[in-house]
């Protein structure tokens, strides 16, 4: 334990999203049903305060779930920032989840230059969806406008797709209108042709 030095939490199961090839949809025993959100203290009773401490950076990015529909998410990073003052923190999230003022707090508490958001976002208001079905653009817009204008450093991640290469020069655009920092774009393997 005394060697980690990153640590990944999953802080929930839930997501709005039903994204073609999110492990919520294609793995069959996953039950959608049931609703998990970890607590602090179910934390720490596997990775203790003084490994906390020693930390260099946590994140949160889901695998059946979004950081952002964790009921204690923004309670587990003010816990990590408090321990340990120094750490990253991070999350990636589809960005359309939760209220401006969870927004806003967010973007206050990930105040140092480290801290970041990694928002999923796979085209523009009329592609976005295509892929990550469920979310409201104009929800994500705001919540997005909301966070970076409270200081949060954010980061755009653009998976590649046919339906959405031609607006790569758009979304760049839109980057900087949104407030983000950075736009990155990645191709996805394995699933080019999921409709």
């Amino acid at each position: 334990m005394r060697r980690i030095q990153v640590l990944h939490v999953e802080p929930t199961d839930v997501c709005q999203a039903a994204c073609p090839q999110c492990s919520r949809e294609i793995n069959p025993e996953f039950n959608k049903n049931t609703k998990h959100h970890l607590r602090i203290e179910q934390l720490l009773r596997v990775f203790p305060e003084k490994n906390i401490k020693r930390l260099k950076k946590m994140f949160m990015c889901g695998v059946y779930g979004d950081p952002a529909a964790g009921t204690y998410t923004l309670d587990i990073y003010r816990y990590f920032r408090q321990v340990n003052p120094n750490i990253v923190l991070g999350m990636n999230s589809n960005g359309a989840l939760q209220t401006t003022f969870y927004w806003h707090e967010l973007g206050k508490l990930f105040s140092k230059p480290t801290d970041y958001v990694v928002f999923s976002i796979d085209g523009l208001e009329d592609t976005n969806h295509l892929y990550r079905r469920n979310v409201k653009w104009d929800k994500l817009v705001e919540n997005i406008t909301t966070y970076t204008s409270n200081g949060g450093f954010g980061i755009w991640e653009y998976l590649l797709f046919e339906h959405n290469e031609h607006q790569i020069y758009l979304a760049k655009f839109k980057c900087k209108q949104f407030g983000l920092d950075m736009i990155r774009f990645k191709k996805p393997i394995g699933f080019e042709d999921y409709l």
